[in-house]
């Protein structure tokens, strides 16, 4: 069901030119590059918000993340909000490494 209206979607907007598409574009040129450093954050995200909520950080560590407490959370709209600024503030960090791959020639730059 996502993937029928997200394909469709993607053949709409794709003559669309403008700031924010230039904006968006420049995430789909280091999808790889976002989806890796976006984990890292979130999870020292999820550090930070744990120790300020709960004072408790060990059940974030391990093979397998322990159960969660059940005071720990946010409602809908503040994770909405956590995700936007997210993605605000990883858009520096992937225009730098999408002008290195721009720059660089070597074929395995590519696939980053």
């Amino acid at each position: 069901m996502t993937l029928g209206p997200a394909l469709m979607l993607v053949a709409a907007f794709e003559w669309v030119r403008g700031p924010v598409a230039d904006w968006i574009a420049i995430f789909g040129r280091v999808p790889f590059f976002y989806y890796v450093v976006h984990i890292f954050l979130l999870h020292v995200l999820a550090i930070v918000f744990a120790w300020a909520t709960l004072g408790d950080i060990g059940w974030l560590f391990g093979p397998l993340a322990g159960r969660k407490p059940a005071a720990y959370g946010l409602p809908l709209a503040r994770i909405y909000a956590v995700w936007l600024a997210v993605v605000v503030a990883l858009y520096p960090l992937c225009r730098w490494f999408a002008g290195i791959k721009r720059r660089r020639t070597e074929w395995w730059w590519s696939y980053l």
